[in-house]
């Protein structure tokens, strides 16, 4: 077994965000950063551990997949002699595993939406001690911390506080309960330490959320290993998104800050502090939904087709997959119809999101070449510029531009620089959906493909040279084939009553015939 040696952080809030970024721009002007971290510029030592920090690379293979069904989460309450808790045991209990109570929605309300009721996380609050029901550890704040955001070396780090907490609960827990499918490990174990988190303070005495790894730790027949740790007053969305992390999925942002990786659309980005702090976290991408088994695409390949998505945040997650070059391709656009509604209400806008994948990529840190990219409609590419987290400009379509092209900006070139022979036109709002025209086509010049859900526009006839014609919509015109099984002439007709009663057809085509059709 591999374990991970590096810890993976929440993305820092937006206010220690943009502090970072004036530090550097202070540091690109040649000017000295001072002694002490100010109100608005960090000191070297803090700036340089937030920047420097290793590289996290992503294996699909660490992926839990599906992650479905009811999951049982152990939460553990830790404060120290210099650091004592003020919250209560019934607060993380409403914030964390209430249903449909939480003024702003708690975790669990959180996952359901997200995975359109496939996930549904409950789970206990364990403290034992005289400050509000929380372990007491057994060394100082100070101690884990160790001037290094708790992810110094062992034992001088938060590894070695979860040991403690966990022998400190073990009388009081039986973690057993917590190993969901049976594989003799505990799933999913947060831990609230009291105080503030450094990803909102920058403050090197405070603990960075993060999921890590402890060596294994065999507590009432199962083993303890993974685990992630949050602050007394963090939201939803840092726990969201350390959790989606124990499913195995990767963070999107740019850990190195030299760019928003797919910033506020996603849950594994900037999006964890949507809302007030991150009390209204985005859903994460149609790539993480996917990987966990919340979505099934509808894959759209040697095919044309006019679409209609359905709001991502309701209606099972309706996404499109559009491969590029094979079917079974590592790079493909997800096509997503995201509204301001549910957990998706603090979204920077609303329209057709397209997400650029690449599989043979591990994270989001090169920002010209992302493991998922958003293709931003405006053409400015602020996120992967760093010029903001994302904006209303982002989705498509945008001013006059309504489609996605290989001619386009943003265009719809593979990161090879090749046509990836994928169209997308006409996208246009239809109330809170999105319609759309696709085409991806990897045929030959004569390949025969169905087309599905498609209207007659108009038909003729010439009886001199008996040949008959269709107009059919984002096709144009097809000669019905000669010698066609179903013969010409009921071809045609059936066309024609397509076209004089506004019926759609689905049909068989090339580009030069029509061969059959079937009438809806």
């Amino acid at each position: 077994m591999v374990f991970q040696d590096s810890p993976r952080l929440i993305p820092p809030s937006p206010v220690l965000k943009e502090k970072i970024l004036k530090t550097k721009q202070h540091l690109s002007e040649g000017r000295e950063l001072p002694q002490k971290e100010t109100i608005d510029i960090l000191d070297l030592q803090t700036l340089t551990f937030i920047t420097s920090r290793r590289r996290r690379t992503h294996n699909a293979r660490s992926i839990i997949a599906p992650v479905t069904g009811t999951r049982r989460a152990l939460v553990l309450l830790v404060d120290f002699s210099d650091n004592q808790a003020k919250q209560t045991q019934q607060y993380y209990k409403d914030m964390l595993f209430s249903s449909g109570t939480y003024s702003t929605g708690s975790m669990q309300d959180f996952f359901k939406e997200a995975s359109y009721g496939k996930l549904i996380l409950t789970g206990e609050i364990s403290g034992q001690g005289s400050t509000k029901g929380w372990y007491r550890a057994p060394n100082p704040y100070t101690y884990y911390t160790n001037n290094n955001y708790g992810v110094d070396t062992y034992p001088r780090n938060t590894q070695k506080l979860v040991e403690d907490i966990v022998d400190l609960a073990a009388p009081y827990v039986n973690f057993k309960d917590y190993d969901n499918d049976g594989d003799g490990v505990v799933d999913a174990l947060f831990i609230i330490h009291a105080g503030p988190g450094a990803e909102a303070t920058g403050n090197k005495n405070h603990i960075w959320s993060h999921q890590w790894e402890i060596n294994p730790k065999t507590v009432d027949g199962v083993i303890v290993r993974t685990y992630s740790i949050e602050p007394e007053d963090g939201r939803i969305g840092v726990f969201c998104h350390e959790l989606m992390h124990v499913f195995g999925m990767p963070d999107l942002y740019d850990t190195d800050y030299s760019s928003e990786g797919t910033g506020s659309w996603d849950l594994m980005a900037a999006g964890s502090w949507n809302g007030k702090l991150g009390d209204t976290p985005a859903h994460p991408t149609a790539y993480c939904k996917n990987k966990l088994g919340w979505v099934t695409p509808i894959v759209i390949f040697n095919a044309k087709q006019t679409i209609t998505l359905k709001p991502y945040a309701t209606n099972d997650g309706q996404i499109y997959k559009l491969p590029i070059g094979t079917t079974d391709s590592k790079e493909y656009f997800l096509l997503s119809n995201r509204k301001k509604i549910g957990f998706d209400s603090q979204l920077p806008g609303e329209g057709l999101i397209i997400e650029h994948v690449d599989e043979t990529k591990t994270n989001n840190t090169d920002e010209t070449h992302y493991l998922v990219d958003i293709e931003q409609a405006d053409g400015k590419q602020d996120l992967n510029k760093n010029a903001n987290r994302g904006d209303a400009n982002d989705p498509f379509p945008y001013g006059n531009n309504k489609s996605f092209l290989v001619d386009t900006v943003p265009s719809s070139k593979a990161y090879s620089g090749a046509d990836s022979k994928i169209k997308i036109t006409s996208i246009q709002r239809a109330g809170d959906n999105i319609t759309a025209d696709v085409e991806v086509d990897f045929r030959d010049v004569d390949e025969k493909i169905w087309i599905y859900n498609k209207k007659v526009l108009a038909t003729f006839v010439n009886y001199t040279s008996q040949w008959a014609w269709v107009n059919i919509e984002t096709v144009g015109w097809r000669r019905i084939k000669d010698g066609s099984a179903d013969g010409v002439t009921n071809i045609f007709t059936a066309c024609c009553n397509a076209n004089a009663n506004g019926r759609q057809i689905h049909a068989y085509i090339d580009n030069t015939y029509l061969y059959t059709i079937y009438l809806l």
